[in-house]
């Protein structure tokens, strides 16, 4: 099913047009006969699975590619995109899922970068703070221009980064997966900025894969699949379920929770404490379990789970694993008691890109596989990389390719791999799904149920309420670093997960 969206004769021209847009690689094709437009005023989803072309399109729109075939139209006149300094003067800005910051700069600085104000010839730092206060109120941010950046937090970069691009006055402005580090404060910050740039008449093309948000946001969407376009259309009387079928070219088997038979405890945390940001937190998580911690962005979940993984050193309180004290002052004690540590920040702390998919995932193990004289068994590394390959169903085309080729998805399914294969036995995940197409985020989930009825322990941190509601046994609701409330997820729905998250409702 395909709409087209061209001009009638009479109608002014869309602010954006795209016609036959092609992009090839060697072996694949990345666009084919691509097309749509884009109006002033205009919020347009862009929807597909990792690969199907959605960021060739982007890099195209941003400078950063070129097409092989095709046109692009700006208010009607045909245009070459040369680079990304081109594009923004053309008005196009492209806010990335990965954050180009500097992280030494100030906020005033980065959002300026390349464009400083001057007078007589020196910087005007009146006007960069002007002009930096101004992108900022745009979003409703209260962040000083003048802090550091490398102090925010992921979501106030994710939000500086959005002031950056509306800080060259765009009349289109592309966000790719602008949500994904975002707590739910966050985000409607984000959604009440994008309802009035709308207003304003500015153009938006917005790539998710929340289909709640482009439902909520979207006045139309275009699926894209295997680098074509399958259908243009209003979502109006569109659904979730409906979008995934499109997206995906069939129904869409949905990951089902279903009882998992839990046994003894594998770790136990009692009054944990760091700073203000967690006070006196107590929590366990038995064998063959899925606990979720959730909580407003910054309630101090995310900071539970990194002591928990032996990257921040608690400043009080104790843990046992298996029931025997252990100290995690770094994170070699927590690989050495078993326990995996999976951040949000995969691409900075957990892939190694440049490297093959095989060493990825066997790094963590390596000294298993040493003989007597120090050497690594390679042929039983590769049987052992092909066997948890095959396992956690990551789809590549050899286990020797670089593993940053491989979408998000499955460069997630990889890093569970390899510390299944270093044989932990807790796993602490946090926001495991972030930036993965609904196809991969249910194989996710299905590997996380699977990891749990092998006899593992799972903790994940997740912001994505049905998230929560599908994966956990157990739900602890961490509100100003507090454990604030414990409940099930047969006994809550979103909207009362929700009013507890805010603290609106009591368990």
């Amino acid at each position: 099913m395909t709409t087209n969206s061209a001009p009638t004769k009479d109608a002014a021209p869309p602010l954006l047009g795209i016609r036959g847009l092609e992009k090839r690689f060697p072996g694949v094709v990345a666009l084919d006969d691509v097309s749509l437009d884009l109006a002033a005023g205009e919020v347009h989803g862009l929807i597909g699975q990792n690969g199907a072309g959605k960021s060739t399109l982007i890099n195209i729109l941003s400078g950063m590619l070129p097409a092989d075939a095709g046109t692009v139209r700006l208010d009607g006149a045909p245009v070459t995109i040369r680079d990304p300094r081109h594009a923004l003067s053309l008005g196009v800005a492209t806010v990335y899922q990965e954050l180009s910051l500097l992280p030494n700069l100030t906020v005033a600085q980065n959002l300026v970068l390349g464009r400083e104000p001057s007078r007589r010839g020196l910087l005007d730092a009146g006007e960069m703070k002007a002009r930096t206060q101004e992108a900022l109120g745009r979003l409703g941010l209260d962040i000083a221009p003048q802090t550091i950046v490398s102090n925010l937090s992921l979501a106030e970069r994710q939000m500086i980064e959005i002031a950056k691009a509306l800080a060259s006055n765009p009349k289109i402005l592309i966000l790719d997966e602008p949500t994904a580090p975002l707590g739910q404060r966050e985000s409607e910050q984000l959604f009440t900025a994008i309802r009035r740039l709308r207003k304003q008449g500015v153009a938006l093309l917005y790539v998710s894969h929340r289909f709640a948000e482009v439902l909520e946001l979207c006045d139309v969407a275009t699926v894209l699949r295997n680098g074509r376009k399958i259908v243009t259309t209003s979502l109006a009387g569109w659904s979730e379920a409906r979008l995934t079928d499109a997206m995906i070219g069939a129904q869409t088997e949905r990951y089902v929770a279903s009882a998992r038979t839990t046994a003894q405890t594998a770790l136990a945390a009692d009054n944990l404490r760091l700073g203000h940001r967690v006070r006196g937190v107590s929590l366990d998580v038995r064998r063959g379990e899925i606990v979720a911690l959730t909580g407003l962005l910054g309630a101090g979940q995310n900071e539970i789970a990194r002591i928990l993984g032996g990257d921040l050193r608690a400043d009080g309180g104790t843990l046992l694993k298996d029931g025997k004290p252990i100290a995690l002052r770094n994170p070699s004690d927590a690989v050495a008691a078993k326990i995996a540590l999976l951040t949000d920040e995969r691409k900075h702390e957990g892939i190694l890109p440049n490297l093959p998919l095989r060493e990825n995932i066997a790094v963590a193990s390596l000294g298993d596989r040493r003989g007597p004289a120090g050497v690594v068994d390679a042929a039983r590394e590769r049987r052992e990389v092909q066997r948890v390959v095959s396992d956690f169903g990551v789809v590549a085309t050899s286990i020797e390719v670089p593993i940053r080729t491989l979408s998000g998805g499955n460069q997630q399914k990889a890093l569970i791999a390899r510390w299944d294969l270093a044989d932990a036995d807790v796993f602490v995940l946090i926001e495991p799904t972030r930036g993965v197409d609904v196809g991969a985020r249910a194989d996710i989930y299905r590997r996380l149920d699977t990891l749990a009825r092998s006899g593992k322990a799972v903790i994940v941190v997740s912001s994505d309420v049905p998230e929560v509601l599908t994966l956990a046994d157990r739900i602890l609701v961490v509100r100003d670093g507090v454990i604030a409330a414990e409940t099930m997820p047969a006994a809550v729905d979103e909207e009362r997960l929700n009013l507890m998250i805010q603290g609106a409702a009591a368990a």
